[in-house]
Formats: structure tokens, C-alpha cells, sequence
């Protein structure tokens, strides 16, 4: 994954926690923050399958 996808996936975690954070709608408000979760799950998991392809980085042996 390049930089600029990296950046995009993470501006877009925060784009929907200002949204949650804005708006008045608790039902609005408890979706948005349950996005957000999905959200930095699926970047947390890209991290790990990105960190174990380098060198040194991956499974302990």
C-alpha cells in the first residue's frame, strides 16, 4: 500500500469521527461510531499483513 493509500484509509477514520462527534442524532452518532471501529480494524489488520512482508518485521520465529 503507498503513502497517499495510507493517508486516505486514515483521513477517512477521522472524517467519520468528526462526523460521530457533530452530529446530534444519538442513533446517527453510535453508527458512526461503530464505522469508525470497523474502520480501524480493517487499517490495524493491513498493518499487520503489511509489517509481517518486511524484513525482520514479521513472525517471531
Amino acid at each position: 500500500m503507498t503513502d497517499s493509500e495510507w493517508k486516505e484509509r486514515w483521513h477517512e477514520v477521522e472524517r467519520f469521527r468528526v462526523m460521530a462527534r457533530k452530529t446530534t442524532d444519538p442513533v446517527a452518532a453510535a453508527l458512526l461510531l461503530d464505522i469508525v471501529s470497523d474502520l480501524e480494524a480493517d487499517l490495524n489488520e493491513l498493518v499487520d499483513v503489511e509489517a509481517q512482508a518486511l524484513p525482520g518485521l514479521g513472525a517471531a520465529a
